[in-house]
């Protein structure tokens, strides 16, 4: 499957549009906005860490970081939901452990699929809260496990 990401950029807003209360692919807690109106003020206050993510040449969706902690939002349908997430996720975390030693995903208990493939990664539940499981991973952790994928 090919899949990449590249800098989020205004352009990329539109499809963020179009993709907003979506809720299939909320794999992990966000802070993305729940109305278009707020995109652009999102977009000018985050941080330069956005990802759009595409899978063959198609947008499917978003992902990033703010300060240590990851986030993923997928918004398209009709491709491998956690295969796509697995390997966004290890794009992302490439660029991330550049600045960083360890990082943080609340990640939605109900996606199990992930969850796991999280575990895998070298990921570890460290809190619990409603319906978030907080995961941790350690740049070392990760570079020791990356051929499994």
């Amino acid at each position: 499957m090919n899949i990449w990401t590249e800098q989020l950029q205004r352009q990329h807003l539109t499809l963020l549009e179009r993709w907003l209360n979506r809720t299939a692919g909320t794999l992990t807690a966000n802070d993305l906005p729940d109305n278009a109106e707020l995109l652009t003020e999102w977009f000018g206050q985050r941080a330069q860490d956005d990802y759009l993510i595409s899978v063959y040449e198609t947008p499917v969706g978003v992902g990033g970081l703010r300060g240590n902690e990851y986030y993923l939002f997928l918004g398209e349908v009709g491709y491998n939901l956690i295969r796509t997430a697995t390997y966004a996720t290890l794009r992302i975390l490439d660029q991330a452990f550049i600045k960083l030693d360890t990082v943080n995903a609340w990640v939605y208990s109900s996606h199990n699929e992930y969850l796991s493939a999280l575990k895998t990664m070298g990921f570890s539940q460290i809190d619990e809260k409603d319906d978030l499981i907080k995961m941790s991973v350690q740049k070392k952790e990760l570079e020791s496990r990356k051929y499994l994928f």
